[in-house]
């Protein structure tokens, strides 16, 4: 099933567009085509409904200063010194620990599904595509990070060798990972322990794994990829991303089923099979999550026609407790 491509976006004539919560609502960013712009957006706007903003999430004790280089975000320059030296400086705080992320993004051919392709008949299902949800989120998480000064790297995955970017700080590596994420189009089969083979021993240094997956794929083999992680002391993050549909069933006529990854065909009366199929995927969740819960893995349950707010104060949490 195919992802039906972006509305065109126009801006208001009138009002300022940072900081605007309709751009939590996933309907809104899909109708975004640059990736930076939605990535800017979602934040700002989910900032804006903060008190106290756990952007801001390191301590403002000063430790020392460090010379500028291209990339570093303008707002930790001390112009009090530049202004003396005409020398650009950076300033350090004791609670900038150079957290490292790491972005692991399913795009496997089922996440295309969802939103316009989720009802038979043509009719537009809840939601948006897996896909667009996922990349937005991505993109993000990534802007957070990397406005923190911090370092960000992405894998995008499905079967097969995964797509690397190494994480790194600044403002050139994110546009260079929000173009890599942009490129992409959900394809081919999933086996997520191959996927994500050898990326643990890659990442030589501890960090925090954020999985962004519909997780469709066989249970032992996803336990196993978060296993790796564990071992290595990583701290992990899952986002376990369906529509409305995968989650509900509402499926109740006769259909045709088409297998997104195989291209295998079923024929059946959706009434029949509804129960059997929440059943299985019921107890194949129950068992990621209670593997989640017994080694210490935050699993964050998402759907696709819901703010991406949730997922970002889940994200944030996580951030602030491993550093």
């Amino acid at each position: 099933m195919a992802t039906a491509p972006a509305q065109p976006f126009t801006p208001f004539a009138k009002g300022k567009l940072d900081g605007d919560t309709r751009y939590l609502d996933p309907e809104v960013v899909a109708g975004l085509g640059n990736l930076e712009l939605v990535a800017r957006f979602i934040v700002e706007g989910f900032l804006i409904g903060l008190h106290k903003s756990p952007y801001h999430g390191y301590s403002s004790e000063f430790s020392s200063y460090r010379k500028y280089v291209a990339g570093d975000n303008f707002r930790f320059i001390d112009w009090k010194v530049a202004a003396k030296t005409d020398r650009l400086y950076i300033k350090q705080f004791e609670e900038q620990t150079n957290t490292r992320s790491y972005l692991l993004v399913d795009a496997s051919a089922s996440m295309a599904f969802g939103g316009e392709n989720a009802l038979p008949g043509g009719r537009k299902g809840r939601g948006i595509s897996k896909w667009l949800y996922a990349r937005s989120l991505a993109a993000a998480f990534a802007y957070l990070v990397v406005n923190q000064n911090d370092a960000a790297g992405l894998a995008v995955f499905r079967s097969g060798a995964p797509q690397v970017l190494p994480p790194r700080g600044g403002t050139l590596h994110l546009q260079n990972l929000l173009r890599a994420l942009g490129s992409v189009a959900p394809e081919a089969g999933t086996d997520t322990e191959q996927g994500l083979a050898g990326l643990p021993e890659r990442l030589n240094r501890r960090g925090l794994v954020i999985l962004i997956s519909d997780l469709l794929d066989d249970t032992e083999k996803i336990l196993a990829a978060l296993r790796a992680f564990r071992v290595r002391r990583h701290e992990v993050i899952v986002f376990h991303l369906l529509s409305p549909e995968e989650r509900e069933f509402p499926y109740r006529e006769n259909i045709e089923f088409i297998d997104a990854e195989s291209g295998d065909r079923m024929t059946a009366q959706g009434s029949y099979i509804a129960e059997a199929y929440r059943k299985a995927l019921g107890a194949h969740i129950e068992t990621i999550r209670t593997f989640c819960r017994q080694n210490d893995i935050d699993f964050v349950p998402l759907s696709t026609d819901e703010l991406l707010s949730r997922a970002l104060v889940a994200f944030i949490s996580k951030r602030q407790r491993t550093r």
